[in-house]
């Protein structure tokens, strides 16, 4: 057990060290935090842990360092962060102020989706043709889908984050990225769930059944949340909000394989109950992106060896960090001009909606653990996540769309206290 303490505190320790650093550098805090996760892991420190893969022995420095034991305990630690983090960016997401651009924002999202699911058709071919990136229970179907899944996925507390920087969180531009992020994150989210439930009929069918489940919970919870008879105090109501958003992630991983769709769910379901973003911000927020988030990056860290890709993977791996980034941008790019957008702020938006960060590795971890994909292709999906959130700043300065030239939002899109990393 004091293995397992001190492995949390290491990884604590070195992703947010590597997260202040980023953050001196410019760079999101989260990328730095991915690094730093990374250099705990066997990218660095060599071996692999017990389980990475069906039936693999812990072996190498880092498979002494972490034990089966302190696995299992950041896994779970790491699990709860997530469900919390997706609770924290769903209670961010105001669609309502937006609901005059919600065709230019599904337009958008779908836009999106559309050219990373081609990316994904092209890169699963080449990936499959060349062996050792399709994982033990993937097919062709379900491959396909998760890649796509985690290229479509954004990261929208990142995105927010960047937006807050630039005086633009509070814009037209701003609120469309946010909704439009959080739209296509959703699509992806029902993607990966799909994939990793087989891709067949009956995981359609689970998914249908989630789908409903989460429109009756937004459909009763506004007028609910209102009701004089629901009113807690500040406390009750956070304990109630985490038991029922941590119910939600197990609900999701039961039926879809995923625990991230539902809390994201809920939380924009409490939202629209007229929860307070800034209240759970201000309970939540340092918690779970000081300690929980950095500990499930440490997880995904451990299953992820950058010395996978070799030198022989170098013409494919940059193909797709490229196929990626230009796909991203001209689509949204192209979709934003038609809405009527001029370039500065078209080109901004493709710019802040191309990084993934977490979220791509929450659905490549998800993916490896049904044996969907293989530790070689999470340790590219992990390099996706890494590279896209970089661009995202240096890309919206090549915009030169400034806070001036911007018209406000009818509304705020979040609330300013709940902008995150």
């Amino acid at each position: 057990m004091l293995l397992v303490l001190a492995d949390l505190v290491l990884v604590v320790v070195v992703a947010r060290c590597g997260g202040a650093l980023a953050v001196r550098m410019g760079e999101p805090r989260i990328a730095g935090e991915m690094i730093g996760a990374l250099l705990i892991g066997p990218t660095l420190l060599g071996g692999h842990i017990e389980g990475v893969v069906e039936g693999a022995e812990g072996a190498g420095l880092v498979g002494t360092l972490f034990t089966p034991l302190a696995v299992d305990v950041l896994t779970w630690i790491g699990s709860i962060g997530m469900v919390l983090y997706l609770l924290l960016v769903g209670v961010t997401i105001d669609p309502a102020p937006m609901g005059r651009r919600a065709g230019t924002i599904l337009a958008v999202a779908l836009s999106l989706v559309v050219a990373m699911a081609l990316v994904a058709v092209g890169a699963g071919a080449w990936l499959e043709a060349d062996g050792g990136w399709q994982g033990p229970h993937g097919t062709t179907v379900t491959f396909t889908l998760a890649l796509a899944a985690m290229l479509a996925v954004h990261g929208v507390p990142i995105a927010a984050r960047i937006l807050e920087e630039r005086g633009l969180l509070r814009s037209e531009v701003g609120g469309i990225v946010i909704v439009t992020g959080a739209c296509a994150t959703s699509i992806a989210l029902v993607g990966s769930g799909i994939a990793i439930r087989g891709g067949d009929g009956a995981a359609v069918a689970d998914l249908a059944l989630v789908v409903a489940a989460g429109a009756a919970v937004l459909a009763i919870a506004a007028p609910l949340g209102r009701s004089r008879f629901m009113r807690l105090g500040p406390l009750p109501a956070v304990v109630v909000l985490l038991a029922i958003a941590l119910a939600a992630g197990a609900a999701g991983k039961a039926l879809l394989g995923t625990l991230l769709l539902g809390p994201l769910i809920v939380g924009v379901a409490v939202r629209s109950a007229g929860f307070s973003a800034v209240f759970l911000e201000a309970r939540l927020g340092t918690v779970v992106r000081c300690a929980l988030v950095p500990v499930f990056l440490g997880v995904a860290a451990l299953h992820t060896n950058l010395r996978e890709l070799g030198v022989e993977t170098l013409p494919l791996v940059v193909s797709v960090l490229v196929a990626v980034a230009a796909g991203k941008m001209a689509a949204v790019y192209v979709s934003a001009r038609v809405a009527g957008f001029d370039r500065s702020e078209a080109r901004a938006i493709g710019a802040l909606l191309q990084c993934g960060g977490v979220m791509t590795i929450a659905i490549s971890l998800d993916a490896l653990q049904a044996g969907i994909v293989t530790t070689q292709t999470h340790a590219l999906m992990t390099l996706v996540g890494l590279v896209s959130t970089m661009l995202a700043g240096p890309l919206l300065a090549a915009s030169r769309l400034r806070a001036g030239d911007q018209p406000p939002a009818l509304e705020p899109p979040v609330e300013p206290a709940a902008a995150v990393q």
